[in-house]
């Protein structure tokens, strides 16, 4: 509220922004010229008297969300307390308060600037007669999240090297960034900025002309357009759900569903349809 009369907002424009009658502006308003402090906020709670009866309770709770109406309800029975459940709610929201949340920018990237890359691991599929562990290459495009997917058995250095370029050959072209997680066949020692690429793949990514750029180790919101991609291939296409009788069969299927997956979607950059981004 502060801060809003501050820049300038009429009282009326508060009030509404924050969904209050202008009264209490003008009430809370008066309060802050004056520095008048609530002294209610300055009395401990009932609660505060049972404080290691709680704390020996809160460390008998494992796993799942706390309840405060059962500690309520045990205290009034156990401990004879004859404070309100409010009460109860008031110390635990000051001895205990909520972890800071942490920030996070979402950076944007321009069209071309950058696509992200990443495995997805599919065991136990059945391919025609045989049983066959599977992976899926998936290269998103940062910008408009158009995405390309190549199915292969292993995921050695050929794979690596053969999904990217059958993912970019669908894309139409090559990023100026690939964005990858520190796999071995990518980065050979360490991590992040600071990892050692393999060197076939430096030579790789020279004659493709572009720049790796390996995320941070355990950072998965680094990649997360491709991240979610993940996740959402396994609704679009699962073979461990539908009978493929070769990798011809799954690829020809995974292009095509994912062809129309880019006529629903839309680019959040432009607003229209992923295809026509």
């Amino acid at each position: 509220m502060s801060v809003l009369l501050e820049q300038g907002h009429s009282q009326s424009a508060v009030a509404r922004l924050l969904g209050v009658s202008e009264g209490t502006v003008r009430y809370h308003r008066k309060r802050m010229k004056r520095a008048v402090v609530d002294d209610r906020s300055k009395q401990m709670p009932k609660a505060a008297a049972f404080a290691d009866v709680i704390e020996a309770w809160r460390l008998q709770q494992v796993g799942g969300r706390i309840n405060l109406a059962v500690l309520h309800d045990w205290l009034r029975r156990e401990h004879g307390y004859t404070g309100s459940l409010k009460s109860i709610q008031r110390y635990w929201k000051r001895t205990y308060p909520a972890p800071k949340i942490r920030a996070r920018r979402r950076v944007e990237t321009p069209p071309g600037a950058q696509a992200q890359v990443d495995w997805v691991e599919f065991p136990g599929v059945t391919l025609g007669r045989e049983e066959v562990d599977l992976v899926a290459l998936i290269v998103t495009l940062s910008w408009s999240r158009k995405r390309a997917v190549v199915w292969a058995r292993s995921k050695d250095m050929l794979s690596w090297q053969s999904c990217q370029i059958g993912c970019l050959r669908r894309l139409g072209g090559v990023p100026a960034v690939l964005r990858i997680d520190n796999v071995k066949t990518a980065i050979a020692t360490g991590g992040g900025s600071w990892g050692k690429i393999n060197e076939t793949y430096r030579r790789f990514a020279t004659q493709l002309r572009f720049h790796v750029d390996a995320c941070q180790p355990r950072h998965p919101q680094g990649k997360g357009k491709v991240e979610r991609h993940a996740q959402d291939l396994r609704l679009v296409v699962d073979p461990r759900k539908e009978h493929f009788d070769d990798l011809a069969a799954l690829q020809a299927a995974t292009d095509s569903r994912l062809e129309d997956r880019a006529h629903e979607l839309s680019c959040p950059m432009t607003g229209t349809p992923i295809a026509e981004a």
